[in-house]
């Protein structure tokens, strides 16, 4: 992935090694063909940061007053004019920021709007400060100890810089990893290696981090307005969020479109038609597998917006030829399967003429719109009866009738009574793949051993539930999915798809003023009752077609769990990355535990094993490629 990297140390008679630099920067590419960066080192510092077109990118030193001060900077600035004429490069850019700094020390990242991350040498302060953007597009991983710091935009920069001896696998990360698929900030797969949280500022100064939030979602100030008052300020918002990075394209006719035929894709596909006056390229998924295809929804769409629809179905075939390239692009454990159709999305773009897409992702989690939302409302009814008849009267006879009578409903209720008596934040807790299956029964003896008894695999989501400023539940829920759904999940495997294929993805729903926006406006007026998106959907009712708002929630799947049924090479590959000696004897699971979940997974129809078992190939090719070649130790 493009991005920066760097070595500090905390002693100033130690020189960053060149060699060891240059590693790290060619690192940030994906490939060689992508490997142009640039780097400056002096001294105890050395930093770089990788060229891509499409990007503000580039490293700059300013010396004033025998003050030295270095940058290192990768993203996309969409209030640049603000600091530098239209026609400036990158490195008047950069010059301009460090003026700000000069003046306004690190606080100068607020004013700028778009994506980023970037790093600052004070040599006067002896300190480096590192920082990601508001919703941390790019991530940043870094290890430090009392003598130096390490960081970079990909582990494979950290890799590079000759210090991954010093890593070693967390064994907590591999339930993490198990329950959710990715690794929730700020751990990483390794003990000794961090992620740098979203709206965050590190600072590394005499052998000591500090890390600084800010910005950060505040939910706390809901306005007082008319659902039509909220209407006009989203529509303004989003226009102007969408507005300002097309107008700053290198090349309009290199734009287009990911297009599900969801309420986000759609609508973003619909107001950059109006903003170009010509016809949107977009770009579709199908399958063969009518359960997992949206076609249908991605052509209303498209027709309603005369769109240039193009599209492209993925087969088993196409899974299997990209596996090995996953770990290279993941280059730690990582397994949503939907990372698949979307590299295909892209490459295919990219084979059209297409530099840049624009996606939807944010749009669910800004304006209520992820199923458990729903799910979790019809739970919240039960509160609303009082304590004393629920615990007294509805609880007792509801639990005595199922257990006698036994009916499919009774037994229904009292499922429902259960689930709707535990308290937040358990109850978004209260299922989930090590629900299903215990850890106990899932993991070796060694590896609960290691862990310890009281490890929570769900303390990430309950610490996000206990720091969001906000009142409601669904506000709670919505500040989770936006940290874990989006910072640690779909945000890594968009950006990482895309420019594997050479694309570069906007994310206008993730900017920073409609995000705020998003925050006033009260849960009432988001969602009401259980319908999803009711406030979104009725704002652009004049845009979208009748299709897309009908259609149900569906998501970007793959049909990966039929796959490994019904394809013999992922089938095999499945069994072989699963049971196989060698993938046994690394001593986390238990063999009957897998063996377990892959019988189940034979004999269940539904998607929900299928998930768990990609999760357990996805980490025995992750070991494969770095643990058996010496790069990692599992210690």
């Amino acid at each position: 992935m493009s991005g920066i990297a760097g070595i500090v140390f905390a002693e100033r008679v130690r020189q960053v090694d060149l060699k060891s630099l240059d590693r790290m920067g060619k690192a940030l590419a994906f490939s060689a063909e992508h490997s142009k960066f640039e780097s400056l080192r002096g001294g105890p510092v050395g930093l770089a940061a990788h060229c891509e077109h499409g990007r503000q990118a580039g490293v700059f030193e300013q010396r004033r007053n025998g003050r030295q001060l270095s940058i290192a900077f990768f993203g996309s600035i969409y209030n640049a004019e603000e600091f530098v004429s239209r026609s400036a490069s990158s490195r008047d850019l950069l010059a301009s920021f460090l003026d700000l700094y000069e003046i306004h020390g690190m606080n100068f990242i607020h004013r700028l709007r778009g994506e980023f991350v970037l790093a600052i040498w004070d040599g006067s302060s002896e300190a480096l400060h590192v920082a990601t953007d508001r919703f941390r597009i790019f991530p940043v991983l870094y290890f430090a100890d009392s003598e130096k710091l390490i960081f970079g935009s990909r582990m494979g920069a950290l890799y590079a810089s000759g210090f991954s001896s010093l890593f070693s696998i967390d064994p907590r990360v591999v339930v993490d990893y198990m329950q959710s698929s990715f690794i929730p900030t700020p751990k990483t797969i390794f003990l000794e290696v961090r992620k740098l949280s979203p709206g965050s500022v590190l600072t590394y100064r005499q052998g000591k981090v500090t890390i600084e939030s800010y910005w950060d979602m505040n939910y706390l100030n809901p306005l007082r307005a008319s659902e039509e008052e909220f209407a006009q300020q989203l529509k303004g918002q989003l226009k102007d969020a969408i507005s300002i990075r097309y107008q700053g394209e290198l090349s309009r006719q290199s734009c287009g479109t990911f297009l599900s035929g969801g309420i986000d894709s759609s609508t973003v596909t619909g107001i950059l038609a109006h903003l170009s006056n010509a016809s949107i390229k977009s770009f579709s998924i199908g399958f063969s597998e009518e359960r997992f295809n949206e076609m249908a929804y991605a052509r209303a769409a498209a027709c309603a917006f005369s769109s240039d629809l193009h599209e492209y179905y993925v087969t088993a075939q196409d899974t299997i030829d990209v596996i090995s390239m996953l770990v290279d692009v993941f280059d730690e454990p990582y397994a949503n399967a939907s990372a698949v159709p979307l590299y295909y999305c892209a490459k295919f773009a990219k084979s059209k003429g297409i530099n840049v897409l624009y996606a939807g992702d944010g749009g669910d989690e800004l304006f209520a719109g992820n199923d458990r939302y729903a799910a979790l409302r019809i739970f919240d009814y039960y509160d609303r009866i009082p304590a004393a008849l629920r615990n007294t009267l509805v609880s007792p006879l509801v639990s005595v009738l199922a257990d006698s009578i036994g009916t499919v409903l009774l037994q229904k209720a009292k499922k429902y009574i259960l689930r709707a008596s535990i308290p937040y934040p358990d109850r978004l807790c209260s299922y989930g793949f090590l629900k299903t299956v215990p850890p106990h029964e899932l993991f070796s003896d060694g590896l609960m051993e290691m862990i310890g008894p009281h490890y929570d695999p769900d303390f990430d989501l309950k610490r996000h539930y206990s720091a969001a400023q906000a009142c409601s539940e669904l506000s709670k829920q919505m500040y989770i999915d936006l940290k874990l759904a989006i910072a640690d999940n779909d945000l890594l495997k968009v950006t990482r798809m895309a420019e594997q294929s050479g694309v570069i993805v906007r994310f206008p729903f993730l900017d920073h003023c409609l995000a705020e926006f998003s925050s006033t406006v009260p849960s009432s007026v988001l969602m009401e009752g259980k319908a999803l998106r009711s406030f979104f959907k009725r704002a652009y009712s004049d845009l979208l077609p009748r299709e897309t708002i009908e259609k149900e929630k569906h998501g970007f799947g793959l049909p990966i769990p039929v796959w490994l049924r019904t394809n013999k090479t992922l089938n095999e590959l499945m069994r072989e990355l699963v049971l196989s000696p060698r993938s046994i004897q690394r001593g986390y699971f238990r063999k009957s535990g897998l063996e377990t979940i892959l019988d189940r997974h034979q004999s269940d129809k539904t998607s929900y094993y299928g998930a768990a078992i990609w999760n357990l190939m996805m980490l025995e090719l992750w070991h494969r490629k770095y643990v058996d070649a010496g790069i990692a130790e599992a210690k």
